[in-house]
């Protein structure tokens, strides 16, 4: 029976690495059709990737490493808040500069990560 479980599992997980690799391709064909439409760059928003990237890293790693607490509402609702404030002052500077520096996203993601873990231990401590 095990093994028929863990034959599982990797099937569950092949498929869903096939549905995020298709939805990956198609949101970046979505953006090719919609910059030829309007006529915009080639190039891609890699300010916008870069955080993308930064947050799927941040908060992937955080919830990841947070599964005990995974059945806290209240756990779920800092995450919330902090994502919103994460998303919301990103929006705000990227919207604003015309490019990021390639290294900041490499040294961001730490930084916010201890923010993150530092506030979450700050409120959750019971």
């Amino acid at each position: 029976m095990p093994r028929r479980q863990e034959r599982a599992g990797r099937i569950r997980d092949l498929l869903l690495y096939t549905a995020i690799g298709v939805l990956i391709v198609a949101a970046l064909s979505a953006f090719a059709v919609h910059q030829a439409r309007t006529g915009g760059s080639p190039n891609l928003p890699l300010k916008w990737l870069g955080f993308a990237g930064m947050t799927a890293i941040v908060f992937g790693n955080t919830i990841r490493g947070s599964r005990p607490l995974w059945g806290r509402q209240r756990f779920w609702l800092l995450v919330g808040l902090f994502f919103a404030m994460h998303s919301g002052l990103g929006m705000f500077v990227l919207m604003r500069v015309p490019t990021v520096p390639l290294v900041l996203y490499g040294v961001l993601p730490g930084v916010e990560y201890v923010i993150l873990a530092a506030y979450l231990d700050f409120f959750l401590r019971a």
